[in-house]
């Protein structure tokens, strides 16, 4: 097994709509390819799961490949006897060979353009499998982690090498090829959606959890509401909005507590009383400056929080008081934060406790065993803080099989997984902002970027102004976190001169007017085909989402005279005779209908709620196909 086998593997996961399949199909043709290469006497989880993740370099939790093997005795492909399956009869060729070529196409293309990208580094790329790596170590950041009922955070194996200047190359990367490559830029996306999508693996018991959020608040912590209001770029808000929107399609409902809205407002207020400062940082400073936001605005978008949220659908809830039978230990829970996570204002720490405390409180009674039966979760962009409630929550009932802390990708992944074609821009918006978020410089780099030029300019090497632009400039920030990767320790009197020559080209061809018309070039071009892009997801969401309360509203009624002709059987058979040889007739029919359905559920354990799946499931799919036709919308996840 290679990382190549395990990046080929996730691009050819498809979710396949016309055929109706579900997220255990996903592995099905992998499974039988091991299966029919192998040819074993018999045929067990432990040892599938082996043969998958040697010649697919997936790792996927014996429990899931289970309940593939069942599916595959159903179909009458294996049998079982003696606590072991065996192959009943010689099994056809899944195709996995042609999806694979197609796969290694996409590959291909995307590898051999990020070693060419490299070069532009101050640490290239020194070879393909470098570049395997690379990517393969920034798919891996895209897991859902916090959630108990996920056995693994990803299915992608530990990445031997893993360095963060991988994470910041390839962040830049993707940036570059959604603005300049968008064939190449497509080709990423494919091994991203198929990421995703092996999430789903990680989770048994994932069909039999609610296929929506009814009854659930999804609370947004501060750094998520910021993010919202485009504070952070408009990567971040837009992925932001895209949560939202799937939690509100999917019957959920996002708020924030009030003591969330309060730190936005001051939040807003310190960043308007450091943008015009020369030792002001932070990514809401440094956004305000790269997009020229002034001290003004800043204090205006304060003022106006409350409008903002209302506009967003996101509701103010007061935190809940303290309960009488429950009282979580908030000073243990504060330690594991301070062990977890870095605050450099205290008060937030104690904003994080309070939130996480509201979240037990309006949990009491519960011991939710999914998110959909959580009734609260939290929602935040901070791992560290997510995995901290996470690790104090194992002690709890009310959170160890759901913690009260879930980052905001787990939730945009689990609410896609639930719908695809419903929301298809959640992967590229994902992949963007975290690349975006990637490129920010961290407080230690800036740190170390500042006694840097503080110690060249004690040394003569730095003029006043030079000195001043490196301190306070957005464009001397970016082009050292591209040159440096990120890397404190490359902070050295060559990178900074190279950053010096860089942004000074630039200025003067800002100057010139020819920079400004390059970029004014490119920005209506980039413009165009995100338009192009918005506009087509726009139409496929709108359509697939009336389909699906088409499917859904026949699901019910084809449900409802299911549920009729059991009921009428079951009267039959309790002795109900017709007056008439009509209503003998369909006391007859019912009667023989009942019979043949317990006949069914004793052989494959089909339920009514199997009945009304696979009725929704084939309304949908033919809502599908008729809407293609007429409006030209293509249903596919790639």
């Amino acid at each position: 097994m290679s990382l190549r086998d395990t990046l080929t593997s996730l691009a050819m996961l498809k979710v396949n709509i016309d055929q109706g399949r579900d997220y255990l199909d996903y592995l099905v043709p992998f499974v039988v390819q091991v299966l029919a290469d192998s040819n074993p006497e018999s045929v067990t989880d432990q040892l599938v799961r082996e043969l998958v993740a040697r010649h697919f370099g997936l790792e996927i939790p014996e429990r899931t490949v289970q309940l593939v093997l069942r599916r595959l005795a159903r179909k009458r492909l294996l049998t079982r006897g003696d606590g072991k399956y065996r192959v009943a009869r010689p099994l056809d060729n899944p195709g996995i060979g042609a999806r694979k070529a197609e796969a290694e196409r996409h590959i291909q293309a995307v590898v051999n353009g990020l070693v060419e990208f490299s070069k532009s580094s101050a640490q290239p790329i020194a070879s393909v499998d470098e570049a395997v790596s690379a990517i393969t170590t920034f798919l891996s950041e895209f897991a859902i982690s916090c959630v108990r009922a996920y056995l693994r955070g990803t299915a992608i194996p530990s990445v031997p090498g893993r360095r963060r200047t991988h994470l910041v190359l390839v962040g830049n990367y993707v940036i570059h090829l959604q603005q300049s490559d968008p064939e190449r830029f497509n080709s990423l996306l494919v091994m991203v959606q198929g990421h995703m999508l092996a999430n789903a693996l990680l989770c048994p018991d994932l069909q039999d959890a609610p296929k929506s959020y009814n009854g659930v608040t999804f609370y947004l912590d501060t750094p998520l509401l910021v993010q919202r209001f485009g504070l952070e770029g408009e990567a971040r808000k837009r992925a932001v909005e895209e949560v939202i929107a799937m939690v509100k399609h999917l019957g959920g409902v996002t708020a924030t507590f009030e003591h969330s809205r309060d730190e936005v407002v001051s939040v807003v207020r310190g960043a308007a009383e450091h943008i015009e400062r020369t030792e002001g940082r932070g990514a809401v400073v440094l956004e305000a400056r790269r997009r020229g936001t002034t001290k003004s605005d800043l204090l205006l978008l304060a003022g106006r929080v409350d409008l903002l949220l209302e506009d967003a659908g996101i509701n103010v809830i007061e935190a809940p008081p303290y309960g009488h039978d429950f009282q979580m230990d908030e000073p243990a829970f504060g330690q594991i934060l301070e062990d977890e996570v870095n605050y450099y204002n205290p008060r937030a720490r104690e904003y994080d406790i309070k939130s996480v405390r509201s979240i037990y409180e309006l949990r009491h009674g519960l011991r939710p065993d999914s998110v959909e039966r959580s009734a609260a979760v939290l929602v935040s962009s901070n791992a560290a803080f997510a995995r901290a409630a996470y690790d104090y929550g194992k002690r709890h009932e009310e959170t160890r099989e759901v913690s009260s802390v879930i980052t905001d990708f787990s939730l945009a992944n689990m609410a896609w997984l639930k719908a695809p074609l419903g929301a298809p821009a959640v992967p590229r918006t994902e992949v963007l902002a975290y690349s975006y978020a990637a490129l920010r410089p961290t407080q230690a780099f800036l740190d170390s970027l500042l006694r840097e030029v503080d110690k060249l300019q004690a040394q003569g090497k730095l003029t006043t102004r030079d000195h001043q632009l490196l301190r306070s400039s957005s464009i001397a920030y970016d082009e050292l976190v591209k040159l440096t990767l990120g890397d404190d320790a490359a902070l050295t009197e060559e990178t900074v001169g190279e950053t010096l020559r860089r942004v000074s080209e630039q200025i003067k061809a800002e100057e010139t007017g020819k920079l400004r018309e390059e970029q004014e070039a490119h920005r209506l071009t980039t413009e165009r085909l995100d338009a192009a892009i918005s506009a087509n997801d726009s139409l496929q969401r709108r359509v697939y989402w009336q389909c699906s309360r088409n499917a859904r509203f026949a699901a019910w009624g084809m449900t409802g005279v299911v549920i009729a002709i059991v009921v009428v059987g079951i009267a039959a058979g309790l002795g109900l005779r017709g007056s008439s040889p009509t209503v003998g007739y369909v006391l007859f029919g019912a009667s023989l209908i009942l019979a043949l359905a317990g006949l069914a559920n004793l052989v494959v354990g089909t339920t009514v709620r199997d009945v009304h799946r696979w009725i929704f499931q084939r309304s949908l799919t033919y809502l599908l196909r008729r809407e293609s036709k007429a409006t030209g919308v293509q249903f596919g996840v790639f």
